[in-house]
């Protein structure tokens, strides 16, 4: 098991947390939840950075220093690029912990950060430089260009089991109709870098859907599905929650409507649409990829309806499920929370009949966390695998109290939410 050691950072006094495969966090705004989801996304995104040495060693950038110290500057640069004056937050101290040895720390004492290596992962990684190195020193030049393939193959499988068969981590943040607002400068300055990273992913995500989901799914034959009947499940879920067909035609993005030749620009759809649009394409491309990924959801609920969050998260139930991949969330709907509970409800062989099996959840592998007060306090029943439902109506409660009050108050304008 995995686990990530926080002590005085941000909002975050002193967190020890166990990596589970399906993991949910709730509590009030700027509790610690989105740091917690960084702090996972940098943890297992490590890969990516080892990565880019590789290519400053192949492109002869880093003669100067050694690439083991020129990782540590990426991982570092990386690090400060997801906060904001991160020597405001003091001395802190981050440890992850990927098993068998392998420990990556980053803390920071008198406004400066460091970064340690376990004695296992820094070898690994020294091996791995000093043999990239090694060949391209004695052989690059002089091999075929098959030679290089197979030694570059081999490479990849060495980074790939440096953090113990890390899946390919995926960050979709809160505020996602963003997305139809950033102009200019603005994307530069105005955005963090969660935000940055999710619009460079839309933007090469986009060109995939020219066409409604049925027909591009259908034209795909070289698509060597797993299981074309979940794909099908979700097509079919991704309709329900829009209310129509997405397509983007000429640089254009619209939703079809039911009634036909009728549409609406993106720009102009309803907040919920544009909420939930790309979370569900990037689900739909991970089904699409076939691949295991490590996937990191801030606020699926948003801007939905009860039944539309019900059928987003039988969608991420079933991207789970596809192929075993990891999902990390912050949420406080009640709503999303009692899905999940009827979900684990269903995997233990009861209600199965009123649930297809492809949305079922392990309570084995759940966990579930309220981030208050600096710190995390499970809230899962441990005997049943469940969320607790006196926490579930807490959530409820809290969420209807902050209502009234905003109510009270004209945030909400009268408008019914």
């Amino acid at each position: 098991m995995q686990q990530l050691k926080v002590r005085k950072f941000g909002p975050l006094k002193e967190v020890e947390l166990n990596i589970d495969d399906y993991m949910i966090f709730v509590g009030p705004q700027a509790s610690g939840k989105s740091t917690i989801l960084k702090l996972l996304y940098i943890f297992r995104s490590l890969q990516e950075e080892v990565y880019r040495t590789v290519a400053d060693v192949v492109e002869g950038m880093d003669s100067d220093p050694l690439p083991e110290l020129k990782l540590k500057e990426h991982i570092i640069t990386k690090f400060k690029s997801f906060w904001d004056n991160h020597s405001r937050y003091g001395d802190f101290f981050l440890k992850y912990d990927y098993g068998n040895d392998k420990i990556v720390t980053i803390y920071q004492k008198k406004k400066k950060i460091e970064l340690v290596l376990s004695n296992t992962l820094e070898q690994e990684i020294k091996d791995i430089f000093v043999g990239l190195r090694t060949f391209i020193k004695e052989q690059y030049q002089h091999t075929t260009k098959e030679h290089k393939e197979k030694y570059y193959a081999e490479l990849d499988k060495l980074i790939f089991k440096l953090f113990d068969r890390e899946k390919i981590p995926v960050y979709i943040p809160a505020g996602r109709v963003m997305v139809y607002g950033i102009f200019g400068r603005y994307l530069n300055e105005r955005l963090d870098n969660t935000m940055k990273m999710f619009i460079q992913q839309i933007a090469e995500m986009r060109p995939l859907y020219f066409e409604d989901l049925v027909k591009m799914v259908n034209k795909k034959k070289a698509f060597n599905f797993r299981d074309r009947e979940s794909i099908d499940m979700a097509m079919a879920l991704i309709k329900l929650i829009l209310r129509g067909d997405y397509v983007c035609e000429q640089d254009s993005e619209r939703i079809i409507v039911e009634k036909k030749g009728a549409h609406i620009e993106m720009p102009f759809a309803s907040t919920g649409q544009q909420e939930s649009l790309w979370l569900m394409m990037q689900l739909f491309t991970v089904l699409l990829s076939g691949h295991e990924y490590f996937l990191i959801i801030d606020e699926p609920e948003a801007h939905l309806h009860p039944m539309a969050q019900r059928y987003m998260m039988e969608l991420i139930a079933l991207v789970k499920n596809y192929t075993g991949n990891e999902v990390m969330m912050a949420t406080n709907s009640p709503t999303v929370l009692k899905t999940v509970n009827n979900q684990v409800f269903a995997g233990r062989k009861k209600g199965r009949e009123v649930m297809n099996e492809r949305f079922w959840l392990s309570g084995n592998k759940l966990g579930v966390y309220e981030v208050e007060h600096e710190e995390l306090r499970s809230i899962k029943d441990e005997v049943r695998g469940m969320i607790r439902e006196s926490e579930v109506d807490k959530v409820g409660e809290i969420l209807e109290e902050e209502m009234r009050r905003m109510e009270g108050e004209g945030v909400l304008k009268q408008k019914k939410i």
